[in-house]
């Protein structure tokens, strides 16, 4: 009890105490009064002590016995925990006690030791929801996003206006053309009219045929070109170089022009030879043999140049059957016969453009195609039912016609073979238990040389391959040149699907392509996330072609992703804001393959290595650059030049890569063309297009104006004169080579034209301005060529001509061989083969058994 709780006594004069004190009294003397209760005789103030004068007479001891409230003295104990806390720990709230609310461990949880832990308040509950839903609805957006570029017209639609409605975005946003939807010029503003309603790098027509490809014999043998295809691009640099050559900005539009229109069709621009005929005319000897020492140059010519890149047959056994072949007097059957007139036909074409000694006639190869041709792809074999044999012949045959410049023919016969390596299940991973590890792993390498082949034709072309997702689970070959097969390393990854899987197939840039989202999370700026990859095994290998090999198929299958998911015909209905984060993502995925590489393949490098690894760095160095050209394609047009601000725009960051990978691409390549040393050394049966892409690229700059580099144009300048002078030094032993120079350089020369560039050191040669169907057989160095038109198809050669260098097969002599007829010829040599016209599997070795003599039929020619 204090001073102000207690009763208050009357004093003996009748008045209350003052016991409270008045307002002028100090907080201190008030305190002094609660705290030392006893000090009670200094407490009446001065004026009780004056209204009280009468009572000091009063008895002394009356005094002293006046009662004082006396205050609660405060006893120093446990205080108590009155306080609401916030929220209990979980221990006081099972018990059902009083929590303290200590942090870390409240006063409970400690004298118990108990696990003290404290719940998540309902704020941070809430915020954890909320942070949750939104994942998952941005999650369910993604969904929609990648379904709206898969479904059809109206579901897509629906999706796009779902997406408006609850979250408006641009690019989801509904367009009012849909072929515009795709361009580069969906973010311009609305009153910007652009040049060019089809912008140079645009996606736009992607769906639409723009001329009648069956008007004319040229135009159906040039066909359909899409937009990935060189020879659209070439078509729109005639356009524009047309236009730079009379003083006027952008390009002349299909169909103001009529006369023009039919000059730049695409047959008009296209540098392959698809017009021009590919058979012999008259009969052929059908089992004749070239001379054995040919012979062997045009076998090691193919192995060496052709199979490290293309292992369609099986080396180790394909050349013992061969040596057998030649030593012996063993007959095998029809289709062996076609794959081996086919490796000397692609033999002796490279032999023809490196100026061989051991090269034989001009048109030989043309005769072993024929004699394979009726081999193997005559009627009734056609209307049979295919085997690896023949897989195996339709294949070379699609090869040759693509190293003979004939890719559309090429492109038929590809599709052949890849419809009968599927009827055949070559495509799919095999478990079967009969089939040996060694055979699976052979067809294997069949099927990826289809599709590295076929893929590459559809990058020529610009069409879709007949290639599809989700067709393919053959595993990847392994990093093992055949003859290495049986050595322990290889064989552990053979044997061991579940090993191959984890040291090869999930540590390629291209694991799990086909999960790739379209829509990536981040948009433009999205980068490839995948799981921890463990490729040391695969990097501490050393360098071989199978090694080579396998890089070069994974990197195929990330440019085919391109090729599916910027210019496949559903990009129309995409905007251009989904296929700019498409294109993100797949760059990223090119440069995990870059990343991966090991060192012994790096081409960026400088080392002086051997032809071989030499050969597989330049393979390797070209395929990632067109890789890089083809992503970035769409991205290099006009819309630059409209570009505001100092920032570059990510379309604008893709064209500069576009202009770079061109430029490396020509820095693989000396400055002093040698077209010899280029077809030793490079790619043969393909470089063109890598020249042509690089040197098209670059035209196709300088027709804009150089908006993307500008500080690069006399660099542009100089590196086009350097591809179109290695296309003039091609050109004295290929005609394509020869037709793609003067479409080139007639470019070149229309931009300096009108844009003064100094042409004075480049070579020239009269042609044909407007590019035709058939150019003049005389080589533009005024120096004989080896291929002409009319060698290879002129009206004189009614009869095959005595120079070819047949020579009479095994077990027949010289002069019964030149006095026989084909009709004997065939009658003698299929005799024993009457049963069975094609006994042979090369890849299992079943021929081998029939193909021998008796005497050899104990000898195990299986894996």
């Amino acid at each position: 009890m204090t001073i102000e709780e207690a009763p208050r006594q009357p004093n003996y004069d009748g008045s209350i105490p003052q016991y409270k004190a008045s307002a002028q009294q100090p907080a201190a003397d008030i305190a002094s009064a609660r705290f030392h209760p006893l000090s009670i005789p200094n407490t009446v103030s001065t004026t009780d002590a004056k209204r009280d004068n009468t009572a000091s007479t009063l008895p002394r001891t009356l005094a002293t016995r006046t009662k004082v409230a006396i205050p609660r003295q405060r006893v120093a104990s446990t205080p108590h925990y009155n306080r609401r806390v916030p929220r209990a720990c979980s221990s006081c709230r099972q018990r059902k006690t009083k929590c303290s609310g200590d942090t870390p461990v409240c006063r409970q949880c400690r004298e118990l030791r108990a696990t003290c832990s404290y719940p998540e308040g309902w704020r941070d509950r809430t915020k954890k929801k909320v942070e949750s839903l939104s994942e998952k609805v941005q999650d369910y957006e993604n969904l929609l996003k990648d379904l709206a570029g898969v479904v059809d017209l109206s579901a897509a639609e629906r999706i796009r206006s779902l997406l408006d409605k609850h979250g408006p975005e641009a690019d989801y946003s509904s367009h009012t053309s849909q072929s515009q939807s795709a361009t580069p010029q969906d973010d311009l503003p609305v009153n910007d009219v652009p040049s060019s309603p089809s912008s140079i790098g645009s996606l736009e027509a992607i769906d639409r045929v723009e001329e009648d490809i069956n008007r004319s014999g040229d135009a159906r043998a040039t066909g359909y070109m899409g937009k990935n295809s060189e020879i659209t691009w070439m078509q729109r640099l005639q356009r524009e170089a047309g236009q730079r050559s009379k003083g006027l900005p952008g390009s002349l539009e299909p169909g103001q022009d009529l006369k023009t229109d039919d000059a730049l069709a695409l047959h008009a621009v296209n540098y392959h030879l698809d017009d021009l005929e590919i058979s012999v005319p008259g009969p052929v000897h059908l089992y004749a043999m070239p001379p054995r020492e040919v012979a062997d140059h045009m076998f090691e010519a193919y192995l060496t140049t052709v199979h490290p890149f293309f292992p369609i047959i099986n080396k180790p056994l394909f050349s013992a059957q061969y040596r057998t072949f030649f030593d012996t007097a063993a007959q095998p059957g029809d289709k062996w016969l076609a794959i081996l007139n086919m490796i000397f036909a692609i033999g002796a074409k490279h032999g023809h453009l490196i100026d061989a000694p051991w090269r034989g006639d001009v048109k030989d190869h043309l005769v072993y195609l024929t004699r394979a041709r009726i081999l193997s792809m005559n009627g009734d074999v056609l209307f049979s039912h295919p085997d690896l044999q023949q897989v195996q012949v339709e294949a070379l045959i699609a090869f040759y016609l693509l190293a003979s410049d004939q890719i559309n023919r090429a492109w038929r016969i590809s599709a052949l073979a890849v419809r009968s390596a599927i009827t055949l299940g070559i495509n799919m991973k095999s478990s079967s238990p009969t089939t040996p590890n060694l055979s699976k792993e052979a067809r294997y390498r069949v099927w990826w040389c289809l599709y590295t082949f076929e893929h590459m034709l559809g990058v020529m072309t610009g069409r879709a391959t007949c290639i599809q997702d989700g067709v393919c689970t053959s595993p990847f070959p392994i990093p093992f040149e055949e003859d290495q097969l049986q050595e322990p390393g290889a064989l552990e990854v053979l044997t061991d699907t579940t090993l191959r899987d984890k040291r090869i197939n999930n540590v390629m840039a291209s694991a799990h392509i086909r999960q790739m989202p379209f829509h990536p999370v981040n948009g433009k700026d999205a980068s490839h996330h995948s799981g921890a990859r463990d490729t040391k095994w695969i990097k501490n290998l050393p360098v071989n072609y199978g090694l080579c090999y396998l890089y070069y198929c994974d990197l195929t299958v990330v440019v085919q992703e391109i090729i599916n998911k910027v210019y496949s015909v559903d990009c129309v209905m995409v905007p251009w804001a989904q296929i700019e984060t498409r294109i993100s993502e797949l760059k990223s995925r090119i440069e995990i393959w870059k990343s991966n590489l090991p060192t012994g393949l790096d081409f960026t490098s400088k080392e002086d290595n051997g032809p071989d690894i030499l050969r597989c760095k330049l393979n390797l160095a070209l395929h990632y650059y067109s890789a890089q050209i083809t992503l970035g394609r769409p991205c290099l047009c006009r819309r630059d030049a409209r570009q505001k601000g100092n920032n570059p725009s990510f379309s604008h960051e893709l064209a500069v890569l576009t202009l770079k990978s061109a430029q490396h691409m020509l820095d693989l390549i000396p400055d002093e063309p040698d077209a010899l040393q280029l077809y030793r050394i490079a790619p043969w049966w393909c470089i063109l297009h890598y020249l042509m892409q690089a040197a098209t690229v670059l035209l196709l700059e300088l027709s804009f104006g150089t908006v993307h580099m500008p500080e690069e144009e006399k660099n542009f300048v100089v590196l086009s004169k350097k591809a179109i002078c290695w296309l003039f030094a091609m050109s004295e032993q290929s005609i394509a080579s020869r037709r793609a120079w003067q479409l080139c350089d007639l470019s070149l020369r229309k931009l300096a034209q009108g844009m003064k560039y100094d042409l004075s050191d480049m070579p020239f040669y009269p042609y044909t301005p407007e590019p035709t169907s058939t150019i003049s057989s005389e080589p533009p160095s005024g120096h004989p060529v080896s291929h002409t038109v009319s060698d290879y198809w002129g009206p004189q050669m009614e009869y095959p001509p005595e120079s070819i260098p047949d020579a009479p097969p095994p077990g027949v002599d010289h002069q019964t061989y030149q006095n026989m007829s084909t009709e004997d010829l065939v009658e003698s040599l299929t005799a024993e083969a009457q049963e069975s016209y094609f006994p042979y599997d090369p890849i299992s070795g079943e021929f081998m058994r029939s193909f021998f003599p008796p005497s050899n039929e104990n000898e195990n020619w299986e894996y």
